[in-house]
């Protein structure tokens, strides 16, 4: 480029020279052309010197522009309105569709007798009548849920629903009926879920719907504080209703549990009172229990579980403990859980000892089965077993189960009862019966 410059530069200052005087002589053409050369050079280190500061001048600032942090603005967070939208991905349907059976052995169809479900009400065989074999098929214990959570993840809960009909005890096309419906915020649960004096959690798994006897599986409305002590120990307090018999004011209700490794404890306890109307009058009483429960995981295949409860005057929180038809029951307002003494004065209690203890055994994922024992035994020495002789006073029901799960969704069972009913007067009623399940879950 420079020669370029240059050589333009001699033609130009050449034809200048040869313009104005042709009389000069080649050596004044040659010192004019050195002259003019010398200048050109001298403007050209000068333009050099004058980029190379302009350089230097702008590059810091290039660079501080370059590295300069980019400032984001802030985002405040907006509450998320609830909307179709938002709901749905916060809410999780599942169920269950259900085919129970059983085979009664000790039943008795023209009274509409039977056992299932029903060992607390198993008919007595008399000069009238003996027993049959009866056969039923239901699929009452199928259920609906849904799991929720509100959008901005501060509230859960969950709304869940079958189809048994407990006036007849689940025969029949039975009805839709709420099982949960309850919420939670923070540590506080509001509805309808598992009572504390329920034991699901060390349960011995069963075929027939309804339980062993021992398990309690009572669901109340309830408004419930969750204290988390720590990763092993937790309690809780409730107020629960309970529904008739009882006085104006709810059951308390509590239960500790702690968990640690293979071992599960729990501890609960309730109290309230009972009220019946005589006349003008409000008779009450206090009415408790207490229990325990157990859950041993042996090994990855074995597992023990043991529930225990002690009872005074209630048959709300512990299944098979109701009564009713009992021949007092009208004079003396008897059920399962109490009656009035013959002066109608006083409330007289039925106390219970009720006890389970289940083994369950897993021979692969597919194939598994579980043994249980259970017996309620009432007090036979008070006055609430004198003035009711028609009442239980033990219940014994021994059973065994296999389960086959073909996949890890459906599960179809078969479960074998054998046991007894006695009441006070000294009759004794059979237990013999063999259920059925196929349940998917989905």
């Amino acid at each position: 480029m420079k020669k370029l410059i240059l050589a333009a530069a001699c033609a130009a200052v050449s034809g200048s020279v040869f313009a104005n005087s042709v009389e000069n002589t080649t050596e004044q053409r040659i010192n004019a052309l050195e002259a003019e050369l010398q200048r050109l050079k001298t403007e050209l280190e000068l333009q050099k010197t004058n980029q190379q500061k302009i350089l230097a001048t702008t590059a810091p600032l290039a660079e501080q522009k370059t590295t300069a942090p980019v400032s984001t603005p802030v985002k405040t967070e907006k509450a998320i309105p609830p909307s179709w939208v938002t709901w749905t991905d916060n809410v999780k349907v599942y169920g269950i569709a259900r085919l129970d059976a059983a085979v009664d052995f000790k039943s008795s169809p023209d009274t509409g007798g039977r056992t299932t479900s029903s060992i607390n009400r198993t008919p007595f065989e008399s000069d009238k009548r003996a027993n049959h074999a009866r056969s039923d098929a239901s699929i009452n214990a199928s259920r609906l849920g849904v799991y929720f959570t509100s959008p901005d993840k501060k509230v859960t809960g969950n709304v869940e629903a079958d189809f048994f009909d407990s006036s007849n005890m689940g025969t029949g096309d039975g009805k839709f009926r709420i099982r949960h419906a309850f919420f939670t915020y923070k540590d506080w649960t509001f509805g309808q879920t598992w009572s504390l004096m329920s034991n699901m959690e060390t349960r011995t798994e069963s075929v027939d719907y309804t339980q062993f006897m021992g398990t309690s599986y009572t669901r109340l409305p309830q408004v419930r504080y969750d204290w988390k002590i720590d990763k092993n120990h937790d309690l809780k307090l409730a107020l629960e209703y309970t529904g008739s018999r009882v006085s104006a004011f709810p059951s308390l209700t509590g239960r500790y549990s702690y968990k640690e490794g293979p071992l599960l404890l729990l501890a609960q306890g309730f109290v309230n009172e009972k009220s019946v109307s005589v006349g003008r009058d409000d008779v009450k009483k206090v009415s408790w229990g207490a229990g325990g429960g157990l859950k041993y995981q042996l090994s990855p295949k074995q597992s023990i579980q043991a529930n225990y409860q002690h009872i005074v005057g209630d048959q709300k929180f512990m299944p098979y403990t109701s009564q009713s038809g009992l021949l007092n029951a009208s004079n003396l307002n008897a059920a399962g859980d109490f009656s009035l003494n013959q002066e109608k004065t006083d409330l007289v209690m039925n106390t219970l000892d009720s006890f389970n203890l289940g083994y369950t055994y897993k021979f692969n994922d597919q194939w598994r089965t579980n043994w249980s024992a259970s017996i309620f035994k009432y007090d036979d020495l008070s006055q609430y077993a004198e003035l009711n002789q028609d009442a239980n006073d033990r219940l014994t029901d021994y059973a065994a189960n296999l389960f086959y799960s073909p996949t890890a969704q459906m599960d179809l069972g078969v479960e074998y009862h054998h046991g007894e009913r006695k009441v006070f007067d000294g009759r004794t009623a059979d237990v013999s019966r063999v259920n059925f399940v196929s349940m998917y879950k989905f």
